[in-house]
C-alpha cells in the first residue's frame, strides 16, 4: 500500500468521531483524545515544530503519485494532531458527502479515500476525523458563537454565496494556501475569488477532487451504446469519442444524431417514451440550463477579482446561443420525460441520448444493468468554441474553514496536503470506477476527465439563482427575448445597489 515510503507505515484506521479515536499500529492499540485543540504525539519525544511548506511551481500528477510527501512539504509534521472535517450525511435528501472524507464501504472509491487518509496520517503525523451531520454549518455557527473549536473544515450545500457573506468563515487566502495548484478546481477559484472594497482578494469556499459532489453533480450526456452502434456508428459512420477529442462535437452534429437515433415504434408520426418509441434525446427540465451553459458564455463572470454582468457585453452571442438552444430543445425526437423515465429509457434502449447528472451512472438501476452506456460532454456551439462547458448542480458541497480555528497556517498546510493527495490517489480511482464499472470503457473515462476540467460555477446560478431560470424558460417556451431580459435585469444585477454591489459589500 505504501510503496515508495522508506519506513514501515502505521496501519491507521480513521473512524467517525466518538469520545475517543482508536489508532491501530501493528498489534498495538492506543486511544487518543479528541478534545478540541488537543495535540498529541506518537512517541515520548517532544513534539517537532511544524514547518510551513512552500511548493516550487506547479506539481504535475505524473511527477508525484501521492505515496510520498508532497514536494515542498517534506518538513511538515503535525505532531499527532487530529483534524476534524464535518460532512453532510444526506439522510434528509440523499446528498451524502461524508463518504468523501471517510467511509467503511469496500468499493474502489471508498478504498482510495481510506488510502488517502492513511498516507496523509502516516506521512504528516496526524489523524483525520469525520463529523457527520445533517447540518454541518449549524455546528460551525454554534462553535463560532460560543468561542469553542472542534471542527477545522466543513462542507455545506447551496452555500457558494452565503459562505462568503456569513462572517463565520476565513478568507482562505489568509491561510497561506497556493490556489494555483491543480488540486484546487481552477475554474472555481477564478470565479469565486472576489476583491472586497479594500481591493483584497477573498475566497471563502473551495472545491477540488476531494469534493466528489462537484464532480458527480456536473451535468453531462449519456448515450446507449447499442442504439448508437446500430444507428449512428453504422449508418452515419461517426466516432463520437473521436469527435469530442478533435473538438468537432457540436450542436449541429448532435441534432443530426438525435434525428437519426429515433424510431417511431408506435407509428403515429410522433416520438414519445411513453408510447414505446425510441427517442433521440431524453431530458429533465434542467437540460435547458445544460444547453446554454454548454456555450461557455457566462451570465456573470469574475475577472481579476471583479465580478461583472458578462451578458450585457455579449448580446449578439447570447442571441445566437438561445436561438440554437431553442432549435435543439424543440426537436420532435426529443422528449422531456423527467428523471425516472429518462433513466429507464437509457437502460431499456428507448433513447439514444440522456442528459442528467454524472451521478446518474452510479445509481443502482443503471450500474447493475447490462446496458452498455457511454458518456460524453455537452456539444460545443461551433468548432470555434475553445472548450466544452458544463454546469454543476447547486447541491454541490463546498468546503470552508470556520473562524473558530486558531492555527490557521497549520490548517492551510493540512488542507493543502489533504487536497493534493486526493488528486493523486482518489481522482484516478474515481474516474476508473465511472469508466470501467459504470460505463465499461476507457473512452468514457477520458470523456469524464474532459467534463471535470470544463465545469463552470456561474454566480448567475450558484449565487444569484433566480436569474438562470429566466434564461432557461425562454428555451423551454421557444421565445428568444434574451436581449430584452438582459436590458431588463441590468440595473438589478450590475447597477448601483444591484446584486453584485451588495454581494461585495456583504463580503466586507
Amino acid at each position: 500500500l505504501f510503496a515508495g515510503c522508506n519506513d514501515e507505515p502505521e496501519a491507521t484506521t480513521t473512524k467517525k468521531p466518538a469520545d475517543t479515536v482508536e489508532t491501530t499500529t501493528g498489534d498495538k492499540t492506543t486511544t487518543e483524545p479528541t478534545n478540541p485543540g488537543t495535540e498529541t504525539t506518537t512517541n515520548n519525544d517532544e513534539p517537532t515544530e511544524t514547518t510551513t511548506g512552500e511548493p516550487e511551481g506547479p506539481i504535475e500528477p505524473e511527477e508525484w503519485d501521492g505515496t510520498t510527501k508532497l514536494p515542498g512539504y517534506e518538513d511538515v509534521d503535525f505532531r499527532g494532531k487530529t483534524f476534524v472535517i464535518a460532512g453532510y450525511t444526506g439522510s434528509a435528501d440523499g446528498f451524502d458527502n461524508v463518504r468523501e472524507i471517510y467511509s467503511e464501504d469496500t468499493d474502489a472509491i471508498a478504498v482510495a479515500v481510506k488510502e488517502r487518509n492513511q498516507y496523509v496520517e502516516h506521512l504528516y503525523n496526524c489523524t483525520i476525523e469525520v463529523n457527520g451531520s445533517d447540518n454541518p454549518a449549524g455546528l460551525v455557527s454554534a462553535e463560532v458563537t460560543s468561542g469553542k473549536h472542534s471542527i477545522d473544515i466543513f462542507s455545506q450545500k447551496y452555500a457558494v454565496g452565503t459562505a462568503a457573506t456569513s462572517g463565520a468563515n476565513y478568507n482562505l487566502y489568509s491561510l497561506g494556501i497556493d490556489f494555483t495548484q491543480n488540486w484546487w478546481d481552477q475554474n472555481y477559484v477564478k470565479t469565486n475569488t472576489v476583491k472586497n472594497s479594500a481591493g483584497v482578494d477573498t475566497l471563502y469556499s473551495i472545491v477540488g477532487d476531494f469534493s466528489f459532489s462537484a464532480s458527480s453533480l456536473a451535468h453531462a450526456i449519456m448515450f446507449n451504446k447499442n442504439v448508437y452502434e446500430t444507428t449512428i456508428a453504422q449508418d452515419l459512420g461517426y466516432d463520437i469519442y473521436q469527435l469530442v477529442r478533435d473538438g468537432e462535437w457540436t450542436m449541429d452534429i448532435f441534432i443530426e444524431m438525435v434525428k437519426k437515433g429515433a424510431t417511431d415504434v408506435s407509428g403515429n408520426q410522433a416520438f414519445a417514451y411513453s408510447e414505446g418509441d425510441i427517442i433521440g434525446w431524453a431530458t429533465t427540465t434542467h437540460a435547458t440550463h445544460g444547453l446554454h451553459a454548454a456555450s461557455g458564455l457566462p451570465m456573470i463572470t469574475t475577472t481579476n477579482g471583479t465580478m461583472s454582468f458578462a451578458m450585457s457585453n455579449a448580446k449578439s452571442e447570447w442571441t445566437n446561443v438561445i436561438e440554437k438552444a431553442i432549435e435543439v430543445w424543440a426537436l420532435p425526437q426529443h422528449d422531456n420525460c423527467g428523471y425516472s423515465n429518462g433513466t429507464a429509457a437509457i437502460i431499456s434502449g428507448n433513447t439514444l441520448f440522456y442528459s442528467n447528472l454524472v451521478a446518474t451512472l452510479e445509481e443502482a438501476s443503471v450500474r447493475d444493468s447490462d446496458t452498455p452506456i457511454g458518456l460524453v460532454p455537452y456539444p460545443k456551439y461551433s468548432t470555434a468554441q475553445e472548450n466544452y462547458a458544463h454546469y454543476v448542480d447547486n447541491h454541490l458541497m463546498t468546503y470552508s474553514v470556520p473562524t473558530s480555528v486558531v492555527e490557521i497556517e497549520e490548517l492551510g498546510d493540512f488542507f493543502t496536503v489533504y487536497a493534493a493527495h486526493t488528486t493523486a490517489i482518489v481522482r484516478p480511482a474515481w474516474i476508473d470506477a465511472y469508466a470501467y464499472e459504470y460505463c465499461g470503457d476507457a473512452d468514457s473515462g477520458e470523456m469524464l476527465d474532459i467534463i471535470l476540467n470544463t465545469r463552470t460555477y456561474d454566480p448567475g446560478y450558484l449565487i444569484f439563482s433566480s436569474f438562470e431560470g429566466e434564461i432557461s424558460q425562454q428555451i423551454d417556451a421557444g421565445k428568444n427575448n434574451i436581449t430584452k431580459l438582459i436590458d431588463k435585469r441590468y440595473d438589478s444585477i450590475a447597477g448601483a445597489g444591484g446584486s453584485i454591489e451588495e454581494f461585495v459589500k456583504k463580503i466586507d
